[in-house]
């Protein structure tokens, strides 16, 4: 019978050889613990063996000790192996340290046994016809052996516990099985300890456990994990795929292709059809795969689809079928048509913006060569004003009417947009251009939106197209030159673009690059218009500007003084002439000459650019000159603006000792009101308001300047006359009462050295 027990055992020890067998071949430390632990139970399964059935008493005290080292090895190694398998316990080098050292004591004092029988004594028992080793009497040293195994045991479960607690259900399968035959041979070898029986049932479950781990471990568990993983990816996935058997019939639809056909007319019973009509627009004959785009109308809706086709074959290599692989980007597409949408229209109006304007003109342009073709431009008049006055709403309104009069009046083979803020553009045939309708639509809208503080007025530029590979932002600037010309002027909607206005602007750009270094050169000269006495004598002189350019010989103020202020380079030019005028009163004090004066005259912008006080002051008091002998002009229009402190500057002009004057009085519109308000020295009439073509008129404008002269008598003021060209006229002036005279009846603006040698 012990021959028969002990060849069970080895035809045990066979399946576990097998396992370590197919564990050595993976090489991971998992693979590498089971190998360790099934090494020791064959170890644990044979010690048992020869020691219930020894028939030598010293052999049975060392087997028995091997037997109970060896079971210690094996949980050992199934902790590290719980350890690594579940990753519940993060292995700890110095436990595991200890673990073995403690494992190797027990094992020294559990062999020391055979001599000393300090751990356990043995007594032969017979159990029914058999003569087998029992343990007597134990120890405490045999105690201490348990209980260092059960903390190993409690250290194994409480892992595989833990791990099945934390995962889901679709994992536990894992673990529940190792788990439950591990608890087996636990119960069964407490069952044998403490009855006593010398054989260990737990050793048969010994094969069970390493067959199940082998298996769930290292073959069964993974592989089924991906398949079931695979499966789960492509039930849940956001790409449809379908499965076809060889005859083209749909065998398998994964959620995401139900959802689509089931919720269709179509039907997952007709989706074959789709599929053999993919299959036959493309030539997959001798493909095994193939990836293409289409689209596809399922109930009256359109979908956009990325398609994978791929055969499928068996271990064989034989066909079996092919699936397709659905990517639905309906979303993506309208999203990339929207972006698209966004990145070519203007969002306010659904116009085209600035960039899609010139593709699609260049692209109407070079389409239709033989055709003539013109630019509008068109820019709303003081736009700024409707934000400021009604908000950005009413702005708004505007811009969305005028785009949709450009919609209902431009047709096909017309491009419109907006090109930017108010600016609106269109490429149109000049055949199919009526300049009177365009008239028309600007009225009704001005109709339409006009109110009692605002007037709406659109001015419109036209150029015409001479050559069409132009930039069409080039053509805009010229239209938008031709809109320039028209100014201030609300008679006029329309103005077309020509050379000259090209040329001027190009002369004036020239101009603006051309006065830094004409002011670092002092090309810039002052020229002196003498102010004259009835009888001739001169008093003083206004100082007037002269460009003395190298290339364009003199240029005259009428040509870059209203350049020079749109650019804001005004200012500096007058202070260079304030600089020049009072170093010439300087020289004519130190000459004798201290009752003569000059008038220089300072610009609106002046007061935005700088401290025109403090400017003027300091060069008085650089060059100490007299500080009434530097008159100084100021239009009457930018004192009435008074937006820049002008009212409060002139007030200390007067305290600081200047005498101001207002230029070109009566060319506004409340020149008394002017007078009212603040504190002047002279006036200066402009003779230019009293020209006029009808001769019955002029005797009403003469009473105008007798008026004027009175009251500045009245008022305390001295009046110069400027623009006097006549004998008449001073003879009708001085008998007015006026006293000073400029113009040209006297003198033109002439050089210095030419005034100080014919009047100094």
């Amino acid at each position: 019978m012990d021959r028969i027990y002990m060849a069970l055992l080895f035809l045990m020890i066979i399946p576990i050889l097998i396992c370590m067998k197919y564990a050595r071949k993976i090489k991971s430390d998992v693979a590498s613990s089971i190998v360790r632990c099934l090494i020791f139970a064959i170890i644990t399964i044979l010690s048992n063996g020869f020691f219930a059935f020894s028939g030598n008493e010293t052999f049975a005290y060392l087997m028995e000790a091997l037997y109970l080292f060896s079971f210690d090895m094996v949980l050992i190694y199934i902790l590290q192996y719980s350890q690594q398998y579940t990753r519940v316990f993060n292995e700890v080098s110095y436990i595991r340290t200890g673990s073995f050292l403690l494992a190797y004591l027990d094992g020294i004092s559990l062999f020391a046994n055979t001599a000393f029988h300090h751990v356990f004594t043995l007594k032969n028992v017979r159990y029914v016809s058999f003569q087998m080793y029992h343990i007597g009497t134990k120890h405490i040293f045999y105690h201490l052996h348990y209980i260092f195994a059960y903390c190993l045991v409690f250290c194994i479960i409480a892992s595989f516990v833990t791990k099945i607690m934390q995962i889901p259900a679709f994992y536990r399968k894992k673990y529940v099985p190792i788990l439950a035959v591990v608890c087996v041979i636990i119960v069964l070898n407490l069952i044998c300890n403490i009855s006593g029986f010398p054989l260990d049932l737990s050793l048969p479950f010994f094969v069970f456990a390493a067959i199940l781990i082998c298996y769930l471990t290292l073959y069964r568990s993974p592989k089924e994990l991906i398949d079931k993983t695979l499966s789960i990816v492509v039930t849940e996935m956001n790409n449809m795929v379908i499965c076809f058997d060889i005859n083209n019939e749909c065998v398998y639809a994964n959620d995401r292709a139900k959802e689509l056909f089931r919720n269709s007319a179509v039907g997952l019973s007709d989706v074959s059809e789709y599929a053999k009509d993919w299959i036959e627009e493309h030539d997959i004959a001798n493909r095994d795969s193939l990836e293409w785009s289409d689209q596809k109308t399922i109930d009256d809706q359109v979908h956009y689809f990325d398609i994978e086709y791929r055969k499928l074959f068996d271990q064989k290599k034989e066909y079996i079928g092919f699936f397709l692989n659905l990517i639905d980007n309906t979303e993506k597409h309208l999203a990339l048509e929207q972006e698209r949408y966004l990145a070519n229209h203007d969002t306010l109006t659904g116009l085209y913006n600035k960039n899609y304007f010139a593709v699609r003109s260049a692209e109407i342009l070079r389409d239709h060569p033989d055709e003539e073709w013109l630019l509008l431009s068109s820019n709303i008049k003081d736009f700024k004003l409707i934000n400021d006055l009604f908000g950005m709403e009413k702005g708004n309104e505007a811009l969305k009417m005028e785009a949709d009069l450009l919609k209902e009046r431009c047709h096909e083979g017309i491009a419109y947009g907006r090109i930017g803020g108010d600016k609106f553009a269109i490429c149109m045939p000049k055949a199919r251009f009526q300049e009177q309708a365009f008239i028309d639509a600007i009225q009704a809208m001005g109709h339409a939106f006009n109110n009692d503080l605002y007037h709406l007025h659109i001015y419109i530029g036209v150029y015409e197209i001479t050559d069409i590979h132009e930039d069409i932002s080039i053509m805009c600037d010229k239209a938008n030159l031709a809109i320039k010309t028209l100014n201030e002027n609300y008679a006029r909607s329309i103005a077309y673009y020509n050379d000259t206005i090209l040329n001027d602007t190009i002369l004036e750009k020239q101009l603006v690059g051309d006065f830094d270094q004409a002011l670092d050169e002092k090309q810039f000269c002052m020229y002196l218009q003498p102010q004259m006495t009835p009888e001739g004598r001169m008093l003083g002189a206004e100082a007037l500007v002269r460009w003395q350019h190298p290339k364009r010989g003199l240029i005259f103020p009428g040509d870059f003084i209203e350049v020079f202020e749109k650019t804001g380079l005004i200012y500096r030019l007058d202070r260079f002439i304030w600089e020049l005028a009072v170093q010439k009163l300087a020289q004519w004090q130190q000459e004798g000459h201290s009752d003569l004066y000059i008038s220089v005259n300072i610009s609106t912008k002046d007061f935005y650019y700088m401290d025109v006080y403090k400017t003027i002051t300091a060069l008085v008091e650089k060059y100490r000159i007299i500080p009434s002998t530097l008159k100084l002009e100021i239009t009457e229009t930018a004192i009435m603006s008074g937006t820049a402190g002008e009212l409060e500057r002139i007030e200390q002009f007067r305290k600081y000792g200047f005498q101001v004057e207002i230029d070109d009085f009566g060319s506004g519109y409340s020149s008394f009101n002017t007078l009212k308000d603040m504190d002047v020295d002279v006036l200066k009439i402009d003779m230019g308001f009293l020209r006029t073509t009808k001769p019955e008129n002029l005797e009403k404008s003469m009473s105008i300047v007798n008026m004027i002269i009175s009251l500045s008598k009245t008022l305390g003021l001295s009046v110069v006359t400027e623009g006097v060209e006549t004998k008449e006229q001073v003879a009708k002036l001085t008998q007015m009462g006026c006293g000073v005279y400029q113009g040209y009846y006297f003198s033109k603006p002439i050089p210095v050295e030419e005034f100080e040698e014919r009047y100094l």
